[in-house]
């Protein structure tokens, strides 16, 4: 008689929980907050151009921009807060075809995929010569080359 109360209770309060739970997870995704917006146009087999967007949630990651797989996107506009990478892979990897600052557009490209970097509250996304501490004669290191090293080394 013990074990059925106690798997009674067990059940209601699951019952109870699981609902709420899948509720919050749904509205987590919804609810997070982006960098932006940043907007390729591509076009297909049949030679009709399409424009999609992607919202990033995160910096330091790799985005594969969805429709490119067969034709690469040949403009993107970055209208993120971030510094947008984009690369000719799927993949992120090798060297960028450009680098687009917040609000920068580019055209005639061939990419399927973006990196995006964070950059501080003065838009700089560090490294040399970025403009803080240019009379500091201190050793530096390029933020920029340590990535493209790091990509050219995983290839």
């Amino acid at each position: 008689m013990r074990l059925r109360t106690t798997a009674t209770v067990l059940l209601a309060s699951l019952a109870l929980v699981l609902p709420t739970a899948g509720q919050s997870m749904a509205g987590d995704r919804h609810d997070r907050e982006s960098l932006g917006e940043l907007y390729y146009r591509y076009a297909d087999e049949e030679g009709d151009v399409h424009r999609r967007s992607i919202e990033p949630a995160d910096n330091d990651t790799c985005y594969q921009l969805p429709g490119t797989r067969n034709h690469p996107a040949f403009k993107v506009e970055n209208d993120t807060e971030s510094l947008a990478l984009v690369f000719r892979d799927r993949n992120c990897g090798g060297e960028p075809q450009e680098v687009l600052e917040p609000g920068d557009e580019a055209r005639n490209l061939n990419v399927r995929s973006v990196y995006f970097k964070p950059t501080d509250e003065h838009g700089h996304h560090g490294g040399r010569h970025d403009g803080d501490n240019d009379n500091d004669n201190s050793d530096h290191y390029d933020e920029d080359d340590l990535f493209r090293s790091a990509f050219r080394n995983i290839g």
